[in-house]
């Protein structure tokens, strides 16, 4: 299983050319899902980090109401409802909201990263030192 640290590496890495990015799609950018919970935790705690440390921010997205930043504090709140939020579909092998509903779609807020400037320094950086996708 992949440790906090290398979550965190990944999760920059892959946000440094997106600039963002919503959770659900993230998540099988940084790893293979296998659908164990532990994954999730291990998710959740990176980016509680990364957004701790002013690496990402959290903003919150769907059609109607298009892009909402969320303060650190909210966005926290929004980071910890993941481990509820998200179900392994094992037919799919993907992790996905449970929230999501459709047709139509897009409708639920979702929780979407986004790079700040300090996340883009320290990104640049892993890139330039380990490659791109370097875990693959």
């Amino acid at each position: 299983m992949i440790n906090i640290d290398e979550m965190k590496k990944r999760i920059l890495g892959t946000l440094e050319e997106a600039g963002n990015e919503c959770v659900i799609s993230l998540l099988p950018d940084v790893i293979d899902p296998t659908g164990d919970r532990r994954e999730l935790e291990i998710l959740t705690r990176s980016l509680r980090e990364l957004l701790s440390e002013g690496s990402i921010s959290i903003r919150m997205t769907s059609l109607p109401h298009g892009r909402q930043p969320l303060s650190a504090v909210d966005g926290l709140a929004e980071i910890d409802k993941l481990s509820s939020n998200y179900i392994f579909n094992t037919h799919e092998r993907c992790w996905e909201d449970s929230r999501s509903e459709g047709p139509p779609y897009f409708q639920i807020p979702e929780p979407e990263v986004v790079l700040t400037k300090t996340g883009r320094e320290k990104s640049v950086a892993l890139l330039e030192k380990l490659g791109h996708e370097w875990w693959r």
